[in-house]
């Protein structure tokens, strides 16, 4: 049986449990926007998940329970490319799990995936009948009946939530007050996790990312922590083209920032303390004005720091022939095209798809949410021809590589 078609709101819910009934053998593909989720049945059951996104990868939620350190999970993703070996078989091997966690987080992993699946909101779906090779896999025996209530019950709860998060793009900043002084306010773990990483830049879609914790529980405690008086909704620092302010100066720091810290992210989980080398590597290739700029900024630094070593270092170099904005936008792209070409030539083509797709998510944020200005649409379309030769790069590249055997092999 195929079936494919678009969807909105609640009908993959239907989908799920027609497959269940019929007790379906095969290949569900679901898309929405940037996301792509698959989902595998063996007689009805749900029997393996995998997602695009990161927080819904094995190793990531394992380190971010605390079951495995970073140290680790790069240990382990290295051998894992060396011997075309599973993350899991060699977590077991080493040591570092056991069978029966590493069956529970597996387990763990994809019903992580398949309750954001279910509150996506529209996308389009692809089944298929497709005889699965399970033998040597750590699988799971899923009910998707029981998927289905839970969803539903936190997509009733995301109504409350989507009243104060009206949309991933929100940025919150913290306030230094409560409402009510008189009440004691104790935050656990997760609580103070996602505190920390409030910083009124950082999106609701960044938090959720760099957290690994999933959207539902993000939005929980962003929601708990608004209604506390501890965090409120930063205004927007907008692109423009009134000249060459603190502020004009500051929203296209921001914006390039962002793209930078993603980069960063990324890499941090394969290259681990060399991540943070390559920016000021590639700093030093860069052309002499574009350095000086350049010359106290690091993604890893808070972007406030960033913003004021940039502002600090541009008015001593501006020329009659180029404004400030147009010597720091320059510079950026300069930067960020080498940081990627450096990137790419250390980890190859699969690392570097997932690092352009989360930058193309920036640039359509700007595209979509930024007032229109000449330099709102100079930047995205610099930053878009980035990608664009980049993935020119990347797909003339992997034309000379052998194909990987990697999970979809296990299928006949």
């Amino acid at each position: 049986m195929n079936l494919q078609g678009d969807f909105e709101g609640l009908f993959l819910t239907s989908i799920l449990q027609l497959l269940c009934n019929d007790q379906k053998t095969g290949l569900l593909r679901v898309t929405s926007g940037d996301n792509e989720c698959k989902v595998f049945f063996e007689e009805g059951t749900i029997v393996y998940a995998s997602g695009s996104q990161k927080e819904s990868r094995l190793g990531y939620i394992l380190r971010r329970d605390g079951i495995i350190s970073a140290e680790q999970l790069q240990k382990c993703l290295a051998l894992g490319r060396e011997q075309k070996l599973s993350l899991g078989k060699i977590l077991v091997d080493k040591g570092y799990v056991t069978m029966s966690t590493l069956k529970k987080y597996n387990t763990k992993q994809v019903e992580e995936i398949l309750y954001s699946l279910l509150l996506w909101k529209k996308g389009k779906f692809e089944y298929k009948d497709i005889k699965l090779n399970l033998e040597g896999m750590v699988i799971t025996q899923l009910n998707p009946m029981k998927l289905i209530l839970e969803a539903s019950r936190r997509i009733d709860e995301l109504s409350v939530l989507n009243t104060v998060i009206t949309s991933e793009n929100l940025v919150f900043k913290i306030t230094g007050h409560v409402q009510n002084k008189e009440d004691e306010i104790r935050l656990n773990a997760n609580e103070w996790r996602i505190l920390s990483l409030i910083d009124g830049n950082r999106t609701i879609r960044q938090i959720v990312s760099q957290s690994g914790y999933d959207e539902f529980a993000v939005y929980k405690i962003i929601f708990s922590l608004n209604s506390y008086g501890l965090i409120e909704q930063k205004e927007e620092i907008q692109l423009s083209d009134s000249g060459a302010g603190k502020e004009e100066y500051s929203a296209v720091i921001t914006v390039y920032n962002d793209i930078l810290q993603s980069v960063l992210k990324n890499i941090e989980q394969e290259l681990g303390d060399r991540a943070a080398s390559v920016f000021n590597e590639v700093k030093d290739t860069l052309a002499d004005d574009y350095r000086q700029i350049f010359e106290n900024y690091h993604p890893s630094n808070h972007s406030s720091s960033n913003i004021q070593s940039i502002i600090a270092q541009i008015a001593s170099i501006e020329k009659e022939e180029e404004s400030g904005k147009e010597i720091l936008i320059n510079g950026f792209n300069s930067y960020t095209t080498l940081v990627l070409k450096k990137i790419a030539a250390i980890l190859g083509m699969n690392p570097m798809q997932t690092i352009l797709q989360e930058i193309e998510n920036i640039i359509g944020y700007v595209k979509k949410y930024h007032a229109e200005s000449l330099e709102k649409n100079r930047i995205v379309n610099d930053v878009t021809d980035i990608i664009s030769g980049m993935t020119s790069q990347q797909g003339g590249s992997a034309q000379k590589r052998t194909k990987g055997k990697g999970f979809f092999s296990l299928f006949s």
